[in-house]
């Protein structure tokens, strides 16, 4: 089923793009795409009916942004628009491509085939990039892999390629999962299962290796508690989503003393953190 989405086209001039990505997708937006001066957002209309009162206020705040427009696409231009701008791109040993792609694949790499559509995830996002550069260290063979907004389902198609024995993903947003699973069949990944919904999809007896969310803040900030009941004690949680500046209060207020931080990752402005549980 076809469905329809709202562009909104923002001229930054001095505005963060970044900082104003983060606000977006806190607010339900899922797919962007920058340019020198403008910055494009995309949501589901059926969502953008509920909340453009709120984005408008919020983007109001930023005396320098102006809206440029505001479209209502269907999904087979979403399509088109992916095609003419999703690049090839070597992260690490992996190796990010669209279907699209007519370029050699680099020997020695690790092919992942993703055709983002709307879900968020392509690895030209900074904090993708911060979470794949960690997988080949943190990924051990047979591991069980959570990857709790799975978006395209880039960072579990990437673990299961690393040798992880079972992938699970949930994402709220339904368009994630429909893409999830053609890209699963896209890498002919086997073991990977993606959920519509949060954390209550997953079984709660499941116990995972290491756990992978690449979200926003507020999403981290409650699901913390439940991503360690489920964490093997001697597992890893691997957040990313995370903005510099929300760093203080989320080390204060969040993991407090339930996580150590073993490694802290920074790409531009934004943060990832590599955790492991504390046992009471």
């Amino acid at each position: 089923m076809n469905r329809a989405y709202l562009e909104l086209q923002l001229e930054l001039n001095n505005t963060d793009p970044l900082v104003i990505i983060a606000e977006l997708n806190e607010l339900g937006f899922s797919g962007f795409d920058e340019s020198e001066v403008l910055l494009k957002a995309y949501i589901d209309f059926s969502v953008w009916i509920k909340v453009q009162k709120n984005v408008k206020a919020c983007l109001a705040s930023f005396s320098e942004l102006v809206i440029v427009a505001e479209h209502k696409i269907e999904q087979k231009n979403w399509n088109a628009e992916w095609e003419k701008s999703v690049q090839p791109q070597l992260i690490g040993p992996f190796y990010v491509y669209p279907s699209w792609n007519k370029k050699v694949i680099p020997a020695d790499s690790i092919p992942i085939v993703i055709d983002p559509k709307m879900a968020f995830g392509t690895g030209t996002h900074e904090t993708t990039r911060l979470l794949l550069s960690w997988l080949p260290s943190a990924v051990k063979k047979n591991d069980k892999i959570l990857d709790a907004g799975t978006g395209t389902g880039i960072l579990g198609i990437a673990a299961s390629k690393l040798g992880a024995s079972t992938v699970e993903g949930f994402d709220i947003d339904p368009w994630s999962v429909e893409n999830v699973a053609e890209n699963i069949d896209r890498n002919n990944v086997e073991n990977f299962k993606a959920y519509h919904g949060s954390i209550e999809q997953i079984n709660p007896d499941h116990q995972f290796d290491i756990i992978l969310a690449n979200i926003n803040t507020a999403a981290l900030r409650d699901l913390l508690p439940m991503f360690k009941k489920c964490l093997n004690k001697d597992g890893s949680l691997l957040i990313s989503g995370l903005l510099d500046i929300d760093i203080p209060f989320f080390k204060d207020q969040v993991i407090q003393d339930e996580f150590i931080i073993l490694e802290q990752n920074v790409f531009q402005e934004w943060t990832a953190l590599w955790l492991e549980p504390v046992v009471h």
